[in-house]
């Protein structure tokens, strides 16, 4: 585990006073002990790092951790029960985001000797800030997923189903490294392109269409978030437009995003733009997120966002305005966060894609 991670919790530790903190999430326990099994509770106490898991991956969650005790998960709490008298915790923290009411439930009525006190995002807002290794992980996310692209947009043609194309995408992905895609991949043609989050069907690409196309590889643990925006042919005029004023309201955000910014002014700035050129009503979600381990993690960036951007957050700008039955325009980078400036992560341009 790295001392400095490791700090940070037990800083919580210290701040609420508590003996220990148990950890759920599995994204967590990823980032705190590099294990990244599908059953895992991590008990982080004043002293000892312990690992509880099954004994699937016993042996590999010996392997992936280093200065972390490894404990087989067996009925009755076994061995957390064992924990909780061998350290005499009497007070307990943990994710009540990501802990089932039953099990919490369980806690509560097989270890009366402890008080447990629930914690909400707060190990999540430690990973706002990424590390060197983080965002060379994340840079190969994203030079795996775009070389993808660049492959499959060549054959994205009329007579392509939606799902043809983000099938190639996700298999393209795979073969470059990537573990998998870090998200459902999402191809929307047409007036599909209207729908923000719209599954890929069997709509077959017609002559006139605008595309979205929004992908992601996970590489080492992390991921990669990007859209691009597709005319194939000349679409209505309104698509032109939207796409011109979609484009503008980026380089905004990407222009303005520094240390110290309050999130809510870069999403003001985005939402403003667009709802100056008249369709504010047709961009109905945020202006992008922070992205790592999972492809949406803190920070938001919306109008009720609190906070502001630090150095070395990673996150995603990605302006989009959709019109029922007509289609739509979303264009995403990824950036990283440093003083002065921004680095924008991904390198496709984002200005125009015509076929």
């Amino acid at each position: 585990m790295k001392s400095e991670r490791l700090e940070k919790i037990k800083h919580l530790i210290h701040r609420y006073e508590l003996d220990a903190i148990l950890i759920k999430s599995l994204e967590n326990i990823f980032y705190l002990s590099g294990f990244r099994g599908s059953d895992g509770l991590l008990v982080v106490t004043r002293g000892d790092v312990i690992l509880i898991t099954d004994f699937r991956y016993i042996t590999y969650a010996k392997e992936a951790t280093e200065g972390v005790v490894i404990m087989e998960r067996k009925k009755d709490l076994y061995p957390l029960s064992t924990i909780v008298r061998d350290y005499d915790l009497k007070r307990v923290g943990f994710e009540s985001l990501y802990t089932p009411y039953a099990l919490y439930q369980e806690w509560q009525d097989k270890l009366k000797e402890c008080e447990f006190f629930p914690l909400r995002s707060e190990i999540d807002e430690v990973r706002r800030s990424k590390e060197p290794d983080e965002v060379d992980k994340i840079r190969n996310a994203v030079r795996i997923a775009e070389e993808a692209f660049m492959e499959v947009y060549e054959g994205i043609r009329p007579g392509k189903s939606e799902k043809e194309i983000a099938a190639e995408l996700d298999f393209a992905m795979i073969r470059r490294g990537a573990e998998k895609p870090s998200f459902d991949t999402i191809v929307a043609a047409g007036e599909r392109s209207a729908l923000p989050h719209a599954k890929p069907s069997n709509r077959k690409i017609k002559e006139g269409d605008v595309v979205i196309v929004d992908f992601g590889a996970q590489y080492e643990g992390y991921c990669s978030d990007e859209t691009c925006t597709i005319f194939v042919g000349n679409p209505p005029n309104l698509l032109w437009e939207i796409h011109e004023i979609v484009y503008e309201a980026k380089q905004r955000a990407l222009d303005a995003i520094s240390v110290g910014i309050p999130l809510k002014k870069i999403d003001s700035i985005v939402r403003g733009y667009i709802e100056e050129k008249g369709y504010g009503s047709y961009f109905g979600h945020g202006t992008g997120h922070g992205i790592g381990i999972n492809v949406h993690e803190l920070p938001q960036i919306n109008e009720t966002a609190e906070g502001v951007f630090e150095e070395n957050m990673v996150v995603t700008i990605e302006p989009g305005i959709y019109i029922p039955n007509v289609g739509g325009v979303r264009l995403e980078d990824m950036v990283l966060v440093r003083e002065g400036y921004s680095t924008v992560l991904t390198g496709i341009r984002k200005d125009l894609f015509l076929l």
